[in-house]
């Protein structure tokens, strides 16, 4: 480590004084380029805080009052760094003297243009200086994280996600972030639609009953998910449908085959259901044979709740060129025009795995009536595309606002991985070699059934 290394104050706010989990740690210590010196305040609920907001925002201020250095990190205790996080973020803060803190995005709420409105405090280094002369504050419908911004903007000074800054959240239910706990207007704690009305969909065909039950079913209940899971079975037997009805939280909804693919067929299956929900429940859908599911959703319900009017889609990990569907799913389109602005679209923006979506039961069934109808339209006519990922695509990229983009973690596609990046733990769960937490892995193209996980 330099000598000259500059050092960083972080402070992890905690519910509790239990051990911190063994990845965040290690994390910490992989930090490259600074010296930390690690601080933990624990935010103990005081008679006098109305709400965890409330606490969370008074720990933060005694924080600050604990800290020494120039520079002052907030960490959660379930979010992880890449090793070259914080000097990113030092070095940009550092050179850019307009900023008062610059965030790694770990929640993937950072805006694709201008300025993110609210930045969460959970993996934020700041200039101390510019906390000691505004301390943290809330107010009724706002996070301390908001006011934060609103009042560092207030002042003249910026606060910004850094692109390039890698932080993962781990997806636990013991987080000290006063957003991810008890936003009156869209928290989980506020509104039960957040975890206990969401809804999982999926769609198959006898081929997969089996791997739905026996592994997508099994792994998203050990993983404590009790969501009702809404089961499109395409010609399944009736003792299929019998044995399916009899799982624990399983709605069968049972269609003839009809020689449709199930990725196609479910988007008019999937606007009917979306129809008869309540606009703003939390939906999401995944393919459900080659999907293991590894971790809790909540996270995942509570951001659809923060952005109610998209859908959200996690890019594959290859774009164009080196992804040959994008040309292979193209060029076939029959319509010249249509041919030539779906490539463009395609080859110039991220390339989305439409084996996963989510968002609110509204957004969601503008996507799935809209896409069924882009399928038969004569923009997308004659495509190759057995699926439905080129209707995704040129439905989200058609209007950028349509969509946002969060982690791969929660859609971790399998394959076009480089050779050893995936890896099964003794214990089967599925890690990677770069670090990033993997909630749900996807084996698009039969890739779990490569790694012996399914068969």
């Amino acid at each position: 480590m330099p000598h000259d290394a500059p050092t960083i104050d972080v402070v992890i706010l905690t519910r509790e004084e239990t051990q911190l989990p063994a990845a965040v740690v290690d994390s910490l210590r992989a930090q490259v380029g600074v010296h930390i010196q690690l601080h933990r305040v624990v935010g103990t609920p005081s008679t006098d805080d109305e709400n965890r907001i409330a606490t969370i925002t008074r720990a933060r201020n005694e924080a600050i009052e604990v800290t020494t250095s120039p520079w002052l990190m907030f960490l959660d205790d379930d979010v992880t760094l890449a090793p070259d996080c914080i000097t990113r973020l030092h070095h940009a803060l550092a050179s850019r003297p307009e900023y008062a803190a610059f965030a790694a995005d770990y929640l993937g709420e950072a805006a694709r243009h201008g300025s993110s409105p609210h930045v969460s405090m959970g993996a934020t280094l700041f200039r101390r200086r510019a906390l000691r002369r505004v301390p943290f504050r809330w107010e009724p419908g706002k996070c301390e994280c908001l006011c934060r911004c609103e009042d560092t903007r207030r002042s003249g000074s910026r606060i910004e996600y850094l692109p390039g800054a890698k932080a993962f959240h781990l997806a636990g239910e013991n987080s000290a972030d006063a957003c991810n706990d008890h936003l009156p207007a869209t928290d989980s704690a506020a509104n039960p639609l957040a975890t206990d009305d969401a809804k999982v969909l999926v769609a198959f065909n006898r081929r997969d009953v089996n791997r739905f039950r026996d592994v997508f079913l099994r792994m998203m209940r050990a993983s404590g998910n009790e969501q009702e899971v809404i089961a499109v079975g395409y010609g399944l037997y009736p003792s299929e449908s019998r044995l399916l009805a009899a799982c624990r939280g399983v709605r069968v909804i049972h269609k003839v085959a009809n020689g449709q693919m199930p990725p196609v067929r479910r988007l008019a299956d999937f606007a009917e259901i979306t129809a008869s929900l309540d606009p703003q429940v939390p939906v999401a859908y995944w393919d459900a044979s080659d999907v293991i599911i590894q971790a809790k959703l909540d996270p995942l319900w509570r951001l659809v709740q923060r952005h109610p009017k998209k859908i959200f889609g996690v890019r594959e990990p290859l774009g164009y060129p080196h992804n040959v569907a994008i040309v292979g799913w193209t060029r076939t389109i029959q319509h010249p025009a249509m041919r030539r602005r779906a490539f463009e679209l395609f080859s110039t923006r991220p390339f989305l795995n439409s084996g996963f979506s989510a968002g609110t039961a509204g957004s969601m069934h503008s996507y799935f009536k809209e896409a069924a109808r882009l399928r038969d339209s004569s923009e997308l006519k004659g495509t190759t595309d057995w699926g439905d990922q080129s209707a995704f695509n040129l439905y989200c990229h058609s209007d950028p606002e349509r969509w946002k983009e969060i982690p791969e973690s929660w859609n971790y596609c399998v394959h076009d991985r480089p050779v050893g990046e995936v890896q099964v733990m003794p214990d089967g769960r599925i890690t990677c070699r770069s670090g990033t937490p993997i909630h749900i892995a996807h084996g698009n193209a039969r890739s779990l059934a490569k790694l012996a996980i399914v068969h």
